[in-house]
């Protein structure tokens, strides 16, 4: 009976170690957040560019061939819609004026090739 419940302990305790809490990383320099579905959103911006960086939950790249992203930037009292468009790998970007993009919050609103639409919440750094 011992011999059992400690082989059911250490079989269920390999299930609790399985997500790791280890900080994601910022590949391309920008805002990195999980959205609830698991996918790991990167927003990174420059003064002529905006691009939204798309990997699974283990930090694989997912294309982005058949994605759509629409941005909600949040800021100054303002609210202004973005579309963007498949960039290439796992990217999806637009050109424009984003120089002074720190601090807004930007909502993300995705649909990856075949998937259902899914949201996040990043407020940039």
């Amino acid at each position: 009976m011992k011999n059992l419940i400690a082989t059911a302990l250490l079989l269920f305790s390999a299930v609790a170690f399985a997500h790791s809490d280890t900080p994601l990383k910022a590949e391309h320099g920008g805002t990195i957040k999980e959205a609830a579905a698991g996918h790991q959103l990167e927003i990174a911006y420059s003064a002529t560019a905006l691009s939204l960086y798309i990997k699974d939950h283990d930090g694989n790249k997912l294309s982005s061939d058949g994605a759509t992203a629409e941005l909600i930037i949040q800021q100054n009292n303002a609210n202004t819609r973005v579309q963007l468009k498949p960039s290439g790998g796992n990217a999806l970007s637009l050109k424009g004026d984003f120089a002074n993009l720190s601090g807004a919050v930007v909502i993300v609103k995705y649909t990856l090739k075949g998937e259902k639409l899914e949201q996040a919440r990043l407020t940039l750094k």
